[in-house]
């Protein structure tokens, strides 16, 4: 990303949640969370997906306890069995990926040989791939189940509408950065 790209996607989580896009969620007391500054990034280093992603997770912490309608004693549980969450949902994807990254590389020649992996080596990876999804999967889902105990029913539909409106701000927040990425980047 070119750096006039990353301030357009700073400036778009910005605007998207008037100027809290920069917070960080920590523990101040054991029964309170409040915002701390992040640190600041160096203007030449790129944001990555694991940042974005990150800043979003924040931002659903920082808007749970209004959105959801929290009490003071759920918000600090909630925010550690989100963390939970959250957790379980970014080690599926990194789990998963780096399998995906490993058959790709089976199936694709090898560019000194040309050859490619034997089909039983690229089966063994694809059950492999499955297993990582099914307890990737499986965790997510416990670890909502433990986040839904915490919530009355209203709270946990109101919940699942933050985590879709979350998840839609950003995809058209990464939409609007590869718009801008495609007529200012080059």
């Amino acid at each position: 990303m070119t750096t006039g790209v990353i301030r357009v996607v700073v400036a778009a989580l910005v605007a998207l949640w008037g100027g809290t896009a920069s917070a960080q969620v920590t523990p101040s007391a054991p029964d309170r969370v409040e915002q701390r500054p992040a640190a600041p990034r160096p203007p030449d280093q790129p944001i990555s997906s694991a940042d974005i992603q990150a800043m979003f997770d924040a931002m659903a912490v920082l808007e749970a306890e209004k959105f959801v309608v929290l009490t003071p004693e759920q918000y600090p549980v909630f925010v550690q069995k989100l963390k939970r969450v959250q957790d379980a949902r970014r080690q599926l994807n990194q789990r998963r990926n780096r399998a995906m990254n490993e058959m790709r590389a089976l199936v694709n020649p090898n560019p000194g040989t040309a050859q490619t992996a034997d089909d039983a080596t690229i089966d063994a990876k694809l059950k492999e791939i499955d297993a990582i999804e099914a307890a990737g999967h499986d965790a997510i889902e416990k670890a909502l189940d433990d986040l839904d105990q915490l919530l009355s029913p209203r709270q946990r539909a109101r919940f699942r509408i933050l985590e879709e409106n979350t998840e839609r701000k950003k995809l058209d927040f990464l939409t609007k950065v590869r718009q801008q990425g495609g007529r200012g980047g080059q």
